[in-house]
């Protein structure tokens, strides 16, 4: 079937979603939450489209014959505007030491929607670090998104994280004051972390997919974490020697320190995009020391 997206006509299949088509097209919509080949999860709203008239979330909603869609009116612009700022509420101000800083989707998104002003405020409370192994979890990053509990249920099949709650009431005043879709993004961040499906440990494999799709530093390998920053590596592509199926992987290296100029490796990186890593990729390249 044909649909027409910011007037350019593009060829579709039935039941395919709206933001798929546009990403196959090289059109560009934003999304925070959401991950080809898996559900939907509508947490972050951003990828919202005004279809035929109707505002729609268009990694859920599934395009249909002669559809008119346009990604980007006034009015999607300020709603997206005021979403990324409730995500900006209480985020913490460490890009300098941040282990994500320089390829997080959060300051991407924040600079690209043209965030420059703070309109909500609510009081901040403490969220203590958790440590799940090989993994570390900072609740203040984290932006509930989501993505973390679909790539765990979807793409590796072992559910090992849901979204708990935590606690938070927001106030019934902020309601009026934002936008609708805003506040409801807003009011799920603020009552909602990420734990364990089972009990306060980790329980799984430890392929570390949820720390690869994370878009803030929220998830991190307990290894990397506060080691280096992001922008001093030199990212090398190969082919991951621990499976047959010879997924691509990085492995992200610098020097040792300034009087020992010697490469180091310092993670294991993978473009989650494309598809996943093992455990014993990510975290068992330094296994001879």
């Amino acid at each position: 079937m044909k649909i027409s997206i910011n007037d350019q006509i593009l060829e579709a299949d039935e039941g395919e979603s709206i933001l798929n088509i546009a990403r196959a097209n090289g059109i560009y919509i934003p999304a925070l939450c959401y991950l080809s080949g898996c559900s939907p999860t509508l947490a972050c709203r951003l990828c919202m489209v005004e279809a035929n008239g109707k505002v729609v979330y268009s990694c859920n909603a599934k395009a249909k014959e002669d559809m008119q869609i346009y990604t980007n009116t006034p009015e999607i612009a300020a709603e997206r505007n005021a979403i990324m700022q409730t995500y900006c509420v209480n985020h913490p101000i460490q890009c300098g030491v941040c282990d994500k800083s320089g390829e997080c989707e959060l300051q991407n998104l924040t600079t690209r929607l043209k965030v420059n002003e703070q309109k909500f405020a609510i009081a901040d409370t403490h969220k203590p670090h958790k440590k799940w192994g090989l993994i570390n979890y900072d609740p203040a990053l984290c932006i509930v998104c989501e993505r973390c509990v679909t790539v765990c249920k979807d793409r590796i099949g072992e559910s090992a994280l849901k979204t708990v709650p935590r606690g938070v009431e927001v106030p019934k005043e902020l309601k009026e004051s934002m936008p609708k879709d805003a506040y409801a993004v807003f009011s799920k961040m603020q009552k909602s972390l990420i734990g364990p499906s089972v009990g306060e440990s980790l329980d799984c494999s430890f392929c570390g997919e949820c720390i690869s799709v994370c878009p803030t530093g929220a998830l991190i390998s307990s290894h990397f974490q506060y080691s280096t920053n992001i922008w001093e590596l030199n990212p090398i592509p190969a082919a991951n020697p621990h499976q047959s199926d010879c997924e691509l992987i990085y492995y992200d290296v610098k020097e040792k320190s300034t009087s020992d100029r010697s490469k180091q490796i310092y993670r294991i990186s993978n473009d989650f995009t494309f598809g996943e890593v093992s455990g014993a990729a990510r975290f068992g390249y330094d296994f001879h020391n």
